[in-house]
């Protein structure tokens, strides 16, 4: 259901943890001018040949997945600030970390670029703000653009690039975990044990044991609770 609020349209979806029921709300903000100076500070306007595009605003907060609103088959969205996280689900049912990142982010253009819907998740982990465009107003426009085209050309090879990095990471867990902490994690500082896990595609036990020896042998050290450090040498 939606809701006027203090110039946001909210969204509410109602869900049950437990006996306790919680509220998500996505805010989409009705303010056509704010909205047009994001696009030129954020420089989305040099995604185009004519900016002059139904661009909307819209709020996620943590714990919210993007693609209830924004599913990127239908919208073509610019990530300016906040922090997500793109999942697969395997057959079992069970979810696995394909990318997490923060930032300026583009996210739509696998599917526009193929016509296909997309088969991920993206889940918000902190506040995150997106202009987005609904395909429906403007598909035709976009996909007779110059601009737009060699823009997508050029974000699709550069996650082509990350990707193909990617296979070329070492392939045990211990492994993968130094990888992981060295060239993911800020300042090589690894938080949260569940989600490293996910990352790395193993149980929480596997982790804690490789996490235990590693510590053994002083190649990282325990700095929290679920929270390590490589050493750097």
């Amino acid at each position: 259901m939606f809701h006027l609020l203090y110039g946001f349209i909210v969204k509410q979806v109602l869900f049950k943890k437990g006996d306790i029921c919680h509220y998500i709300c996505m805010k989409k903000i009705n303010d056509p001018k704010k909205v047009k100076e994001l696009v030129y500070r954020e420089g989305i306007d040099r995604y185009f040949s004519d900016p002059d595009l139904p661009f909307e605003l819209y709020i996620f907060e943590r714990g919210e997945y993007l693609n209830n609103e924004l599913d990127p088959f239908h919208y073509f969205s610019f990530m300016i600030s906040g922090r997500i996280r793109i999942l697969n689900i395997r057959e079992d049912g069970s979810f696995f970390q394909i990318a997490e990142g923060s930032g300026f982010s583009v996210l739509g253009d696998l599917e526009f670029g193929s016509g296909r819907i997309s088969q991920y998740l993206i889940e918000v982990l902190r506040k995150t703000y997106c202009i987005s465009l609904p395909l429906n107003l403007c598909r035709s426009k976009l996909e007779n653009d110059p601009v737009f085209l060699m823009a997508i050309f050029r974000s699709l090879a550069l996650k082509l690039d990350a990707l193909t990095a990617s296979v070329a990471v070492p392939k045990t867990l211990e492994e993968r975990l130094l990888h992981y902490m060295e060239n993911e994690c800020d300042n090589q500082i690894l938080t949260g044990i569940e989600k490293a896990a996910s990352r790395l595609s193993c149980s929480r036990r596997q982790l804690l044991r490789i996490l235990k020896k590693l510590c053994a042998e002083e190649v990282i050290i325990k700095t929290g609770k679920g929270e390590y450090e490589l050493i750097r040498k």
